[in-house]
Parts: C-alpha cells; structure tokens; sequence
C-alpha cells in the first residue's frame, strides 16, 4: 500500500496501536467509495431538481475560478457541455471541500493519537524532496492544470465532459489527500534529533 510506506519510509514500523492502523488502513487504502457516493447523490440530485443546481452553481463558479484549473476548464465545459456546467461547478466544489474536511480531520486524529517515534530516517533532506516532488505533483494536477486535452482547441471532445473529469479529479484528491496524511503521520512518529548526539566530545 502507498501510504503505508511513503518517499521510501515505512510509516508503520514498530507501530503497536492496532485500532490506529486499522482506522488509518481503513480511511486511506481501497477504492474512495465515500466521494463516489457524494458524486452519484449530486449527480440525482441534478436528474431530479436541476433548477437547483443552476441556482447554486454561479456563486460556487466564483471561488472555483480562483484556481487556474477551474479558470480554464469550466468556460470550455460551458462552451463545449453548457447542460453539464452546474452539475460540474458543484461536484468539484463539494468535492474538494469534502476531501479538504476529511483531510483535516484524520490529521487532527494522527496527531492526537498515541504513536511511538520509533521512525529514523537517515537522508532527511531526500525524503523531503521526494515527498515534496509528490505532493506538488498532484496539487498542480488538482488545481492548476487542466485536465482536457487540447487536440482541436476547444472544440475537443477528449475527456469532454463531467464525467470524466470528476473521476479524474476524484482520483487526484485521494492521492493528495493520502500523501498529506501520510506526511503528517511521519512527523508524529519521526524521532526527534537528541542534542547529545549532535554535540561532539571535546577532545584533550
């Protein structure tokens, strides 16, 4: 598993607290039904009462935009799908928030959890640049590059719809969201430098 061992590290070693690992297992391994689940309620919620959507969706669009992925893709899905542009403002929107929500939340839960610093890493600064390479990575592809495909310019039709970049983006937040969790629970168990060691002996 990924996020079990994450830049390299095994962030499970000499862990003893058992109802952590099975809590942590259970939140960042397998398929990410819970966001699969929001998408399909909105998406009913769209076949159902559309006209309330259309009503939410322009005051979403406004912070959406923020983000230079959004700037670029929701004007092309409204030129190309306009009938997909408020089922795929909201589903971004409640997406990122949801995923933002339980992000910040299980960190709280590593933090405030009992764990032994029993982790070294002996290259500290390349761990740090591996994760660092791994979490810029797929925060550039979450929110500022856009997904579509150019080939003809806007009149593309690859990847051109909700549909498709909803499951890309459901994939690129559960990767972000496993390599944050997986940083802050190497910082909870990575043992601290002891100043002794680092002191050396004056010699006679």
């Amino acid at each position: 598993m990924i996020f079990k061992s994450f830049a390299g590290v095994d962030l499970f070693f000499r862990l003893q607290n058992h109802v952590f690992i099975k809590r942590y297992e259970s939140h960042i391994s397998g398929p990410p039904l819970d966001m699969v689940i929001l998408s399909i309620s909105i998406l009913l919620l769209w076949v159902t009462r559309a006209g309330l959507l259309d009503h939410v969706s322009p005051y979403l669009r406004y912070i959406l935009v923020i983000l230079p992925k959004y700037r670029y893709e929701l004007p092309w899905l409204a030129e190309n799908h306009p009938e997909q542009i408020a089922l795929y403002t909201c589903l971004s929107f409640l997406l990122i928030t949801f995923t933002f929500a339980k992000t910040f939340l299980f960190s709280i839960y590593i933090v405030l959890s009992k764990l032994g610093r029993e982790i070294t890493v002996e290259d500290l600064k390349s761990f740090v640049k591996t994760s660092l390479i791994y979490l810029l990575t797929f925060v550039s592809f979450t929110f500022l590059i856009p997904l579509p495909v150019y080939g003809a310019g806007a009149s593309t039709t690859v990847l051109g719809n909700a549909y498709f970049l909803t499951f890309f983006n459901i994939v690129l937040l559960k990767m972000l969201s496993g390599g944050i969790l997986s940083t802050v629970l190497l910082a909870k168990r990575i043992k601290r430098p002891n100043r002794r060691d680092e002191v050396e002996p004056t010699k006679p």
